[in-house]
């Protein structure tokens, strides 16, 4: 006997092995795909698509080379001038103000369905029946309520819900709900098989609700580019809610940019009253002057004399003009209201700069009041900017004050000298021009503020958008959820994911040995045979002239044999083992003796395994005979009594069992057992002995060392691996010899090694090819 030298194999991956176990378990593979398949359709065909409608804006930059006479037209407040105020608007166009203008005009607080078996479908434009708020009971509790309509008959309508109930009402007029009052109306008749159901929701829900549906991205932010986007299930409702979001929007610049023009318009209308009654007050006095003292022609008579003091008169009107609205302006500036100051008046350009940075901080504080109170941190911050801003528009028109004055001081210093240089014209001519010179400075300050007036009044007219819709709402055909090709793609790969995970559990603990691979992986003793998986209704017996699976794969294992037997004159003596009951031992034993039986050499069957004898069910010979068990406790028992031959097969010839003992271990090492093995040598060519299970009991440790080779079975599914080590562990203590496996009972599921039907081409009844039995089914010609 070779001794087998046992060393820690080194363990790798089998991925050839590992995909081998996976593609056994297709037709799972294929089932779960198709379960998840149908989930996936099930859910795209019963969910509600979503769509993506979005809309671009598009903001142009503020203009700096306006004519001079359009000057005040940037300050309109059109176009942006860079990307950081773009972001300020984004944040603009889904602030609440403008979203409850939206929610209030489309009336998107109130939504319309008709119910489906699955899925319900909303009502969007063409609606049959719409409902109005008229009133709630308390809208700071409310959040939403949703009635079904029940029945319609004429003009009265049924409403149902959990917790009013029935209610019934009449079309056009109110009716009471738990929520407030409403009034329904219908445009339209409603089909009667459908059913309808109506959902109220608080304006305040509904602009929570868009704040979180509509985005607002920057694609481009130095094309001032604004796209603005919505997804929903009806797309006609989301392009008008991103419709009306864009016309609420640029109204909203459009009141913004009014805003300073009106309050300039009404200041330049006070200052026009005062203007009017002043002029005419000094027309009334030039009249009553001329009709007392006879003057005609004053201008002929003083032409000479005002020669001179002309040009030194028309600075002084000037001066005098801007004294004047420098007066008034600061008379504005002396109130404590933060209101906004008149622009655009011909001032000093310092002046000027200050009081429009002043202006647009009042409109920026006053957008911010909006959405916050007095106390807001921002309010206050600007509040404090806004007195530092005001104290410097009043150290400036202080300054130009002073200036102002000075330069009236002198030029008035040199009209004195030039009137004293025409003392000759009479006094009546100098109450004149003193009267004509009043006269044309109201005139000119009226005809200023006419000018101003008609400015500004081309600011209120021009209706110019703050943004250009570069394109209006639009819906894409695609819906964004759900997504078909990734459901699909996600399901063929949970399909696949399922089992394999599944498989990959029962794969990491089950330690069963399943084919020669397995016990290689755990063992370095050879396999001589794999004995193919029978049916129930199969054939267990090699038969004679058996061509079957399982007698051919018996005559592998015969011709394996042969070489793992040594050579001797005597009969060769093979035992068969397992580790356990129920591995296929007596099924092995049984058709190893017949097919090893022939004309050329008789076979003997000993059933040594006395405790458990499994032999006579392989024999359908009903009598009772004398066995094992009789032999090795009386020794009055003869060997002729115990042989008797096999109904299968003429030339092998079986020792049953016998009778159960209670002492089967002290029986088998009487001595007796190892008589009856030599007297039977001299009269066979094989002994296969039949044994007991070897880590149950000791029993087949007793006998072994009769054999010239041990056939030890291994059951596919059944056997464990850590079985293998005890028998490793044997056959390096030398307790049984020149052991060999056997697999039994290998499924063609975990590779059945020989595929025995390559050749049955001899056989009596030869089988035709699948692809024959296809043409011959199908009546084609082959």
């Amino acid at each position: 006997m070779n001794q087998i030298e046992f060393q820690e194999k080194e363990e790798g991956l089998d991925l050839r092995k590992i995909f081998g176990q996976y593609i056994s378990k297709w037709p799972w593979f294929v089932l779960s795909v198709l379960l998840f398949l149908i989930v996936a359709y099930t859910y795209i065909r019963y969910s509600v698509p979503m769509y993506q409608s979005e809309t671009i804006l598009k903001f142009d930059k503020k203009q700096t080379d306006l004519s001079s006479a359009l000057s005040d037209l940037d300050n309109l407040g059109i176009g942006l001038g860079n990307s950081d105020e773009l972001k300020s608007e984004a944040a603009v166009v889904i602030s609440r103000p403008i979203l409850t203008r939206v929610v209030r005009n489309l009336n998107l607080n109130i939504q319309y369905f008709r119910e489906g078996e699955i899925k319900d479908a909303e009502f969007f434009g063409a609606i049959p029946i719409t409902a109005q708020i008229l009133s709630y009971n308390d809208e700071k509790k409310f959040v939403s309520s949703e009635y079904i309509v029940t029945e319609i008959k004429g003009s009265q309508f049924t409403l149902w819900n959990d917790k009013d109930g029935t209610v019934k009402g009449f079309f056009n007029q109110p009716v009471k709900l738990n929520f407030g009052v409403v009034v329904l109306r219908k445009h339209f008749n409603l089909l009667p098989h459908w059913k309808y159901r109506i959902s109220f929701t608080t304006p305040l829900e509904k602009v929570k609700e868009l704040e979180k549906k509509i985005k607002v991205d920057l694609p481009d932010q130095k094309a001032l580019l604004m796209n603005i986007s919505a997804t929903g299930a009806v797309p006609e409702k989301s392009e008008a809610i991103l419709n009306e979001v864009t016309r609420q929007y640029n109204l909203d610049g459009l009141r913004d940019k009014n805003l300073q023009a009106q309050n300039t318009q009404e200041f330049i209308d006070r200052r026009l009253e005062v203007i009017t009654r002043d002029l005419s007050g000094v027309e009334n006095k030039k009249e009553d002057f001329q009709n007392q003292n006879n003057i005609v022609d004053l201008q002929a008579q003083a032409q000479l004399a005002l020669q001179n003091t002309s040009d030194n008169t028309k600075a002084l009107l000037e001066q005098q003009t801007q004294l004047d609205l420098i007066n008034s302006l600061e008379t504005e500036a002396s109130k404590n209201t933060s209101q906004l100051m008149p622009s655009n008046l011909g001032l000093n350009p310092s002046l000027e700069q200050a009081i429009n940075q002043y202006n647009t901080l009042v409109i920026s504080r006053n957008k911010t009041l909006k959405q916050a109170t007095n106390e807001n941190p921002a309010v206050i911050e600007m509040n404090k900017e806004l007195s530092s801003l005001k104290e410097i528009v009043r150290d400036n028109i202080n300054e130009q004050k002073a200036t102002v004055q000075a330069s009236i001081s002198q030029i008035n210093g040199r009209i004195s000298q030039d009137n004293r240089a025409i003392g000759r014209v009479p006094q009546q001519s100098k109450v004149y021009r003193g009267i004509e010179r009043q006269q044309a400075l109201k005139e000119q300050l009226f005809l200023f503020l006419l000018q101003k007036r008609e400015e500004n009044a081309i600011n209120l007219s021009v209706n110019v958008p703050k943004a250009k819709i570069v394109n209006p709402a639009f819906t894409k055909d695609i819906p964004v959820s759900p997504k078909k090709n990734i459901i699909f793609l996600g399901a063929i790969l949970l399909g696949i994911l399922f089992p394999s995970v599944i498989f990959y559990l029962i794969f990491m603990w089950d330690d069963k040995i399943y084919n020669r691979e397995d016990i290689k992986e755990h063992s370095p003793l050879g396999v001589l045979a794999d004995i193919p998986k029978l049916k129930n209704n199969e054939n267990h017996l090699v038969m004679k002239n058996d061509f079957s699976e399982l007698a051919e794969a018996f005559r592998v294992l015969v011709s394996n044999l042969k070489f793992v037997l040594p050579t001797k004159d005597t009969a060769k003596i093979v035992m068969v083992t397992s580790s356990v009951k129920g591995e296929g031992k007596t099924l092995i034993s049984v058709n190893l003796a017949l097919t090893l039986a022939n004309k050329n050499g008789r076979a003997l069957l000993i059933g040594s395994d006395i405790r458990n004898p499994q032999i006579q069910r392989y024999d359908d010979e009903q009598v009772k005979r004398k066995g094992l068990t009789e032999y090795l406790y009386d020794d009055s028992v003869e060997v002729d009594e115990l042989v008797h031959t096999s109904d299968s097969n003429p030339y092998c010839d079986v020792i049953y069992s016998g009778s159960i003992p209670p002492n089967p271990q002290e029986l088998l090492s009487n001595g007796r057992y190892q008589k009856l093995i030599d007297e039977m040598s001299t009269k066979y060519t094989y002994i296969i002995i039949d044994s007991a299970p070897l880590m149950l009991v000791s029993d087949t440790l007793s006998i072994s060392n009769v054999a010239d080779a041990t056939l030890y079975l291994v059951r596919a599914g059944v056997t464990r691996s850590l079985m293998l080590d005890f028998v490793n562990g044997l056959v390096k203590d030398s307790k049984i010899p020149n052991v060999s496996f056997i697999v039994n009972d290998v499924s063609k599921t975990y590779g059945y090694a020989y595929n025995y039907g390559y050749g049955y081409g001899y056989s009596r009844d030869k089988q035709d090819n699948w692809f024959k039995k296809l043409l011959k089914k199908n009546k084609l010609k082959y």
